[in-house]
């Protein structure tokens, strides 16, 4: 991001560059779990394309919030331990595959919390970051459409 893309950011950017860092982190895991539960869950093949596709999504938002950090100075996190140390959403040790309830409930949990995330990313940027605020209005809309479908599978 150029000079005055920076300067007109009136929240302290280390502070936004930490906060995007962790939903990183949080949307990789849940790129990783989502893509998991597509290839190994048992159901019909419609559910485990609606997962893919919510895992293939998830990715294209990493990419935004990776070029996001970026363009203010950092550095996206690397290693998958530290995303799951820093992230905001748990990491569940376990997910039932041979139960879709389950299995969507697990994810919706984890979809859910990704929404509070970005909601708090939206609140703290609004009116100070619009760059930021704009992409992750966008992406929110995303993760609220995709916890409607998942909700409509149970």
């Amino acid at each position: 991001m150029g000079k005055k893309g920076r300067e007109i950011v009136e929240i302290n950017i280390g502070e936004i560059i930490n906060d995007l860092n962790k939903a990183y982190a949080d949307q990789w895991l849940g790129v990783y779990m989502f893509w998991y539960a597509s290839k190994n869950i048992k159901s019909q093949s419609q559910v485990k394309e609606i997962l893919e596709r919510i895992s293939l999504k998830g990715m294209e938002h990493a990419e935004k919030i990776a070029f996001r950090i970026k363009s203010l100075g950092g550095t996206p996190i690397f290693n998958t331990s530290e995303m799951v140390r820093l992230g905001n959403c748990r990491y569940p040790d376990s997910i039932n595959l041979n139960s879709l309830n389950e299995s969507l409930e697990t994810l919706l949990n984890f979809k859910r919390c990704l929404i509070e995330v970005y909601n708090r990313i939206i609140k703290k940027t609004h009116g100070k970051d619009f760059v930021t605020y704009s992409m992750i209005e966008s992406i929110m809309l995303d993760e609220v459409e995709e916890e409607e479908e998942l909700e409509s599978l149970l």
